[in-house]
């Protein structure tokens, strides 16, 4: 059986974890060279661009699927905050 939401016990939480953090780990890896090392190659941009798209589609990912270190606790201000920008953003796209 394939795993499903619908069927979220079959979902290999800690297989999932452990593959987000090795992406993790190496988007942050060619974070670091690219403060050291730059070739200027056309494989080095499409390297650094790889590297920034793995680590939005992780850290895109449900709480529950983040490896423990990446879970940050956030503030009723912040989901505040959240709330006034998709009211605002409610408001100017109703004119």
């Amino acid at each position: 059986m394939m795993p499903s939401i619908t069927n979220a016990e079959s979902i290999a939480f800690d297989r999932i974890k452990k593959l987000v953090a090795d992406v993790l780990k190496t988007t942050r890896e060619v974070d670091a060279w690219r403060n050291d090392y730059d070739p200027g190659t056309q494989e080095w941009y499409t390297l650094c661009n790889l590297a920034e798209t793995a680590e939005s589609l992780a850290l895109a990912l449900p709480v529950e699927m983040l490896p423990d270190e990446e879970w940050r606790y956030v503030s009723p201000g912040e989901y505040a905050a959240c709330d006034d920008i998709l009211a605002a953003l409610k408001e100017a796209g109703g004119k």
